[in-house]
């Protein structure tokens, strides 16, 4: 039995034997946690749990004894990890990361310099994708960690959230959307020139989710690959606006340009992903991590910021 199968075993008795929590708690879907339990009762030759109508209800005689013996394991596994991390100075080796690009200037570029200055033995190789590619390259092994804009789209990937702000409208001192009070309304939002990320941006994505109105598809005046051209479109033309996240806009400084909420809010997350095959190594384990340390504390960071 692999320590996957008993950190799945454990969360569903930890859970009270409920899959859709057990799901949440493990970053996985519900057909997974069954199909990862049945493979093991069929490996095992026995059943775990007690059923009715299809559903868990407790442990069998077996199962009890299963379990009391899986949690020493993980234990120990466990203590095993943490020795591991207590002696990051001795890791050495590499560690291919993938980055979303708009996310590595805005968001991981401290965090870069801190993580290369505290582990000088770990090299951190850095591939720059979209969000898309980099989930691909993480299920086939290429990557060991990727860094995206939530939500993962691939399956079998997991997430921790790292990051939280928002995406806002960005325009010209002179567009008509400074004399609204508040966050504008996506229908208001609708109806004007939009000049934004191309399709391969998960921003994109969830913008065209947004903005379906009426339309087959917005009103898009130019989409680009480069954050500062939509705002630099946007100083100089009061008739278009650019839809890009908090943190890209404020790495742009010009008092002829405005930002504004969007309602309904308009999430932005960032997560470090990883999959059950990448963490299997210590020092990816190490590195996700230090990096999920580094960022706990801004997870409520603040919309302003």
């Amino acid at each position: 039995m692999e320590i996957n199968d008993i950190k799945y075993l454990l969360t569903v008795v930890n859970n009270d034997f409920n899959l859709t929590q057990s799901a949440k708690v493990l970053h996985v879907s519900q057909p997974a946690i069954s199909k990862a339990i049945k493979d093991v009762e069929f490996k095992r030759g026995t059943k775990i749990f007690n059923r009715k109508k299809g559903r868990l209800i407790g442990l069998t005689r077996y199962g009890r004894t299963l379990i009391e013996e899986a949690k020493k394991v993980y234990s120990q596994y466990s203590l095993m990890i943490t020795k591991l991390n207590e002696l990051s100075e001795g890791i050495n080796g590499t560690v291919r990361i993938g980055i979303a690009p708009v996310i590595i200037s805005t968001v991981f570029n401290d965090a870069l310099i801190a993580f290369i200055n505290e582990n000088p033995g770990i090299q951190l190789k850095l591939v720059e994708r979209g969000a898309y590619e980099l989930q691909r390259m993480l299920n086939l092994g290429d990557i060991d960690l990727a860094v995206i804009v939530s939500p993962a789209t691939v399956e079998g990937i997991y997430e921790d959230l790292i990051y939280e702000n928002t995406v806002r409208v960005w325009f010209n001192k002179d567009h008509r959307f400074n004399d609204f009070e508040g966050p504008i309304p996506f229908t208001e939002v609708e109806q004007e020139k939009i000049v934004t990320l191309t399709d391969d941006f998960m921003v994109t994505f969830q913008l065209n989710k947004k903005l379906k109105g009426d339309r087959i598809k917005p009103d898009y005046f130019l989409q680009t690959s480069s954050w500062d051209l939509i705002l630099n479109l946007v100083q100089r033309d009061p008739n278009l606006i650019g839809i890009l996240a908090t943190p890209i806009g404020k790495n742009y400084s010009d008092h002829q340009i405005m930002d504004r909420e969007m309602t309904p809010s308009f999430p932005w997350r960032i997560s470090l992903c990883h999959t059950m095959n990448s963490i299997g190594s210590s020092i990816v384990d190490y590195t996700k991590d230090w990096f999920l340390k580094y960022f706990s504390k801004y997870k409520k960071i603040s919309i302003n910021n």
